[in-house]
């Protein structure tokens, strides 16, 4: 069985979307940004991973244009985190041959490179490593050393329940 996303532990949304993002998926997304931001207040970051060739690239830039058009009051980040040009140079990514059948390869240089072709586990440390920037990891300590005591707490209180018997 796959392992859960690293995302889960943080409870971080994921979407996943394609070259031309659905006109539901964008709203949907949008409109979730935009009721955290109601709540919260804070900034709000997406980050991306995608193929390093034009259509890859011309996600972003349209995914986020959307969300800002359909959250203007949303204070957002967009960051791609994969592929870029230097994971490509320092982790030796396979290339290919750039389609220069694709409509949006005028302006691309270069070979292409599929998100694919990194590995699974350098890939999540990418994502941990990106959601790690927002942890405040004084607060996280304290708060795993009052679950440690909690749960010492209701170990003790059960196992006297179990004594009572």
């Amino acid at each position: 069985p796959a392992s859960p996303p690293i995302t889960a532990d943080w409870a971080v949304p994921v979407h996943v979307t394609c070259v031309n993002p659905s006109l539901s998926y964008v709203p949907e997304a949008a409109e979730m940004m935009a009721e955290w931001w109601d709540a919260e207040r804070r900034t709000t970051t997406v980050y991306y991973l995608g193929d390093h060739d034009p259509s890859g690239r011309d996600i972003d830039r349209n995914l986020e244009s959307r969300l800002r058009e359909f959250a203007p009051e949303v204070d957002l980040t967009f960051e791609r985190i994969a592929v870029i040009e230097q994971q490509i140079a320092e982790w030796q990514l396979p290339t290919r041959p750039t389609k220069k059948a694709d409509t949006r390869s005028a302006g691309f240089v270069g070979d292409s490179v599929e998100l694919d072709a990194i590995e699974p586990d350098r890939l999540r440390n990418l994502v941990e490593a990106a959601i790690l920037q927002h942890i405040d990891h004084h607060h996280l300590a304290r708060i795993r050393q009052i679950e440690v005591a909690e749960r010492e707490s209701i170990r003790q209180f059960a196992a006297a329940m179990h004594g009572k018997r």
